[in-house]
C-alpha cells in the first residue's frame, strides 16, 4: 500500500538503507550529507522533493511523475 507510513523504501543515497515512509523525508536531509558525491549525481523532481534520481532521467521523470497532477491542480 503506497500510503502506509511502515512502508520501507530504499534511500537513493545508500542502497543499504532501507526507510519507513513516514521517517524518509528526514532520512533524505541526513544522508544527502553524509553522500555529498552521490548528491551530486542526483535530481530533484520539481513536484515531490522525495523522488531522486539520476540527472539525465529528470526530463523523463516530469513528464511521467504521478505528483505532477496535485501541482498541476494548485495552479
Amino acid at each position: 500500500d503506497v500510503l502506509d507510513p511502515e512502508r520501507l523504501l530504499q534511500c537513493p543515497y545508500d542502497k543499504h538503507h532501507q526507510i519507513r515512509a513516514c521517517r524518509f523525508p528526514y532520512h533524505l536531509v541526513k544522508c544527502r550529507k553524509s553522500h555529498p558525491e552521490e548528491a551530486k549525481q542526483l535530481a530533484t523532481c520539481p513536484f515531490n522533493a522525495r523522488h531522486l534520481l539520476p540527472h539525465h532521467h529528470l526530463s523523463d521523470h516530469i513528464l511521467k511523475c504521478s505528483d505532477r497532477g496535485f501541482v498541476e491542480q494548485d495552479i
